[in-house]
This record gives C-alpha cells, structure tokens and sequence, in this order.
C-alpha cells in the first residue's frame, strides 16, 4: 500500500507500522499532518505521539531500529551521515523487496514478544529469502568493507 506523502520504505511510519504500533489509517492522517505542516517540519514520530497513537517508548524503538538515538542532534539534519538499515541495504541490491522486508520486520517484532530476538539478517536466511552470501555482501556494504565471495 502507498501512502501519500511516504516515499522511503525505511520511514518512520512504514516501521510502525509494519511493527503493528500503528493503523494505516493513523499513519495516513499523520503524514497528511505533516505534509500540511511543511513549513514548521515536523518529525512524523513527534506526530504520532501527540496525537497519542504510540507511546514515547514506542517511538523510541522505532527510531532505534532506524539507527537513531532520538529526535534531538547537536549536527543539523544535512550534515549526518546515517548508516543503512540492513534491509535497506538488502532491497537496494535487489536481494529482497520492500513486501518481504515489511514480512521480516513483522515477524522479528512478533518474536520479540516472545522473548526471542533474532537479527535479521539471520532470520532472513532461516525463512529462504536470502543467502548467507549476501548477508555477507549486504553487511559488508553496511559496515564500509568489501567482503569476497
């Protein structure tokens, strides 16, 4: 499902919600908050949680999960250099696409609350979807090192 205003798989929203934090009808409203507020710029996770559709930690998580430690920097946003998320890394080298990395996500989130935490890579390759090779590769990439074959 598209959503107006989301055009990076690896947003905010689309991990909340592939994590089951939100609806996509919560996400939609939020980004059409954010998008009529442009001039102000608006984080979308400062959104949901004012409009009470996650908790602080909840978005706290989602930012972990992209890489980042909170809303506030000392750096402005131009000058950070965010590492990838390994499955972005894995969809850009056409590995995996976005359906099977939302899947991922959901079922990673799913074994969490049971007390289990796989990586996901590695959960990728119990479930067939990709190789330990271009776990290797996509790591490899993520890290800034070459890995050979």
């Amino acid at each position: 499902m598209k959503y107006k205003g989301l055009t990076n798989a690896k947003m905010f929203g689309v991990i909340a919600l592939s994590m089951g934090m939100i609806t996509s009808e919560q996400l939609q409203q939020c980004l059409d908050i954010q998008q009529e507020t442009a001039n102000v710029r608006r984080r979308l996770g400062s959104i949901i949680l004012a409009r009470g559709y996650m908790t602080e930690s909840q978005v706290r998580e989602v930012l972990s999960l992209q890489g980042k430690t909170g809303e506030t920097t000392v750096l402005p946003a131009d000058k950070r250099e965010r590492r990838k998320l390994l499955g972005e890394i894995l969809v850009e080298r056409g590995f995996i696409d976005n359906p099977t990395l939302t899947k991922a996500l959901r079922r990673q989130q799913l074994l969490r609350k049971t007390g289990i935490n796989p990586r996901l890579g590695e959960l990728l390759i119990a479930i067939g979807q990709i190789s330990r090779q271009q776990l290797r590769e996509a790591l490899g990439a993520q890290s800034g090192t070459q890995v050979s074959a």
